[in-house]
C-alpha cells in the first residue's frame, strides 16, 4: 500500500507543507541572535533594529485573518505557491539589505508570505488527509511548529559566530525555490470557489485593531502597562476589534467567520490551546533570558540546551497524532498538560546552582507534555468544523494563537521585571554591606554577576541585582505554571472522540 493510499495524501505534498511551515516559524526566532551584529553592520541603535523582529511579527499577526478568504477565492495551491514566492523574495532582499530601514522593509515583505503560509499549509494537510489519519498528519505538521523555535537560535548562533549573518536569510532562497518546485508538482489543484465580495471594512478594522494589540503587547516590557502609549494602543485596539467583531457577526460574507466559535468543540479546544500557548511562549521567552543573562551561556549553548526538548517534542507529535485518531483529544490533552504542570512546578525552583544537565532534563520532561497535548487540541477543534469552513477555521485558529502567544510573552516579561525591581528594592532596604558574605552563598554563582566588580560595594550591589533577577524569573515561571494548570482544567471540557464533520 502506497503512502497516498494509506494516508490520503502524497508524501511529497506533506514534505512541501511541513517544509514551508518550518521555514516561516524558523524565521521568527533565527533573527534574534543576529540583532547585535546587525546593529554593528548597519550602525543603528537597538530600538530601531528590533523592528526587524517586531515588524515581522506584527505583519504575520495582522494578515493571518485574511488568509482564509484568499485561499477560498483563489484556491489553496495558488495561494500557497504565491506565499512561498513572496517569502523567498523577502528572504533574498533581507540578505542583500544595505541599511536598517531596508532590512525592516524587506522583513515585512517576507512576513506577508509567512502570514499566508501557516494557515493555508494547515488547511491543505487537513483537507487531503483521510479523516481517520488526520491526527497523525497534523502531528507531523506540528513537528515544524515546535522544533523550529528551538532549532533557530542554535542555527543562528553558529552562523553569526562563524559565518556571515546574512546567511540566515539567504539560506531560505534555495530551500524555498526547491519547495516551490515540489509544491507545483505535488500539491493537487484546489478549485477556487465563490467567496463573495472581499470584506474591506473587516480587513481595515482588523488590521488597525491587531496592529495596536500586538504592538502594545510587544512594547509592554519596554514602556510598562501604565504608560500613556500602551494605554492608548490598547484603547484603540479595543475600539477597532470591537467594531471588527460587530462587522463580522452582521455581514453575510465575513473575512473571519467568528460564528465558528458557536461550535462548542472548536471553542473549547481553542480556549485550551490558547492558554497552553500563553504558558508555552512565555516560557520560551523566559528560559533563554535566564540562561544567557543569568548563567552567562552563549546563544549557541542555549540552543543546544533546548534542542533535546525540541527533538523529543518532534518525536511525540506524530505519536500523539496517531493516538488521537484512536482515542480522541481529551485523554491526550489531560495527560500532556498534567506532565507540563508537574514539570512547571519543578521549573519554578530554577536558580543559579542548577546544572546544564538538570535544566535540560526538566525542560525535556516539560516538552514531552507539550508534544502529547498540542496537536490533539488543534485537530479536535478543526474536526468539529464543516469542510467548507476549513480555510476560515484555520485562519481564526492561527489568529487566536498569535494573540495568545504575544499576550503570554508580554504578561510574563512584565511579571519578571516588576518582581525583579521589587526584590531589589526590598533587599537594599533590608541588607547592609556587612552581609556580603551571606549574599554570595544565597543560591548564587559569583562568577555570573559581579565577577570583576572593582569594589566590594559595587560587587555587593551587583550580586543583589543578580538575586533579584533570579527571583523575577522564578515569579514569572510561577505565573506560567498557573496558566498551565488552567489549561489542564480546561482540557477536561474537551469533548470525547467524535466523527469529523463532513
Amino acid at each position: 500500500m502506497s503512502f497516498e493510499e494509506r494516508f490520503g495524501i502524497k508524501a511529497l505534498t506533506m514534505v512541501s507543507v511541513v517544509l514551508g511551515v518550518f521555514m516561516v516559524i524558523l524565521d521568527t526566532s533565527v533573527v534574534n541572535v543576529a540583532i547585535p551584529k546587525m546593529m554593528s553592520v548597519f550602525a543603528t541603535d537597538q530600538t530601531t533594529i528590533e523592528w526587524v523582529i517586531t515588524g515581522y511579527t506584527l505583519t504575520v499577526g495582522m494578515l493571518t485573518p485574511a488568509s482564509g478568504y484568499l485561499a477560498d477565492r483563489f484556491g489553496m495551491k495558488r495561494i500557497y505557491i504565491l506565499a512561498l514566492s513572496i517569502f523567498v523574495l523577502g528572504s533574498a532582499l533581507s540578505g542583500a539589505a544595505w541599511s536598517s530601514s531596508s532590512i525592516i522593509t524587506f522583513r515585512i515583505v517576507q512576513a506577508v508570505g509567512g502570514a499566508l503560509l501557516l494557515p493555508v499549509s494547515m488547511t491543505i494537510l487537513f483537507s487531503l488527509s483521510k479523516p481517520e489519519k488526520r491526527g497523525l498528519m497534523m502531528g507531523i505538521w506540528g513537528i515544524a511548529s515546535m522544533f523550529a523555535p528551538a532549532f533557530g537560535p542554535t542555527l543562528s548562533g553558529y552562523i553569526v559566530q562563524n559565518l556571515n549573518f546574512r546567511l540566515i536569510f539567504y539560506i531560505n532562497v534555495p530551500v524555498g525555490i526547491f519547495n516551490i518546485l515540489i509544491a507545483r508538482t505535488a500539491i493537487p489543484k484546489f478549485e477556487a470557489r465563490d467567496a463573495g465580495k472581499f470584506d474591506w471594512p473587516g480587513m481595515v478594522t482588523s488590521l488597525i485593531g491587531f496592529f495596536c494589540l500586538l504592538y502594545g503587547f510587544s512594547d509592554v516590557p519596554t514602556s510598562g502597562w501604565h504608560s500613556a502609549e500602551i494605554i492608548s494602543l490598547f484603547l484603540a485596539a479595543g475600539i477597532f476589534l470591537s467594531l471588527f467583531v460587530v462587522l463580522e457577526l452582521t455581514t453575510d460574507n465575513p473575512m473571519v467567520e467568528l460564528r465558528l466559535l458557536k461550535i462548542r468543540p472548536f471553542l473549547v479546544a481553542n480556549i485550551a490551546a490558547g492558554i497552553l500557548r500563553i504558558a508555552m511562549m512565555g516560557t520560551l521567552f523566559l528560559l533563554p533570558v535566564f540562561l544567557q543573562n543569568g548563567l552567562g551561556l552563549t546563544p549557541l549553548q542555549t540552543g543546544l540546551l533546548t534542542m533535546p526538548g525540541a527533538l523529543l517534542t518532534a518525536v511525540l507529535l506524530p505519536i500523539s497524532g496517531a493516538m488521537f485518531d484512536k482515542v480522541g483529544a481529551r485523554p491526550l490533552a489531560i495527560l500532556g498538560l498534567s506532565i507540563m504542570t508537574v514539570a512547571s512546578f519543578f521549573l519554578v525552583n530554577l536558580n543559579y546552582n542548577w546544572s546544564f544537565m538538570s535544566i535540560m532534563m526538566i525542560y525535556m520532561f516539560r516538552q514531552s507534555g507539550m508534544g502529547l497535548s498540542n496537536m490533539p487540541l488543534s485537530t479536535a477543534g478543526m474536526n468539529a468544523v464543516p469542510r467548507r469552513y476549513y480555510n476560515k477555521a484555520s485562519a481564526l485558529q492561527n489568529t487566536l494563537r498569535n494573540v495568545a502567544g504575544s499576550f503570554g510573552t508580554a504578561i510574563l516579561s512584565t511579571v519578571m521585571q516588576n518582581h525583579e525591581n521589587y526584590s531589589l528594592i526590598s533587599y537594599l532596604q533590608n541588607t547592609s554591606a556587612q552581609s556580603l558574605q551571606g549574599v554570595n552563598t544565597y543560591g548564587m554563582q559569583p562568577s555570573v554577576f559581579a565577577a570583576k566588580a572593582p569594589s566590594v560595594l559595587l560587587r555587593f550591589m551587583l550580586v543583589l541585582k543578580g538575586i533579584a533577577f533570579q527571583n523575577g524569573i522564578r515569579e514569572a515561571l510561577t505565573v506560567a505554571t498557573m496558566f498551565t494548570a488552567v489549561a489542564l482544567l480546561s482540557a477536561f471540557f474537551v469533548g470525547k472522540k467524535q466523527v469529523p464533520v463532513a
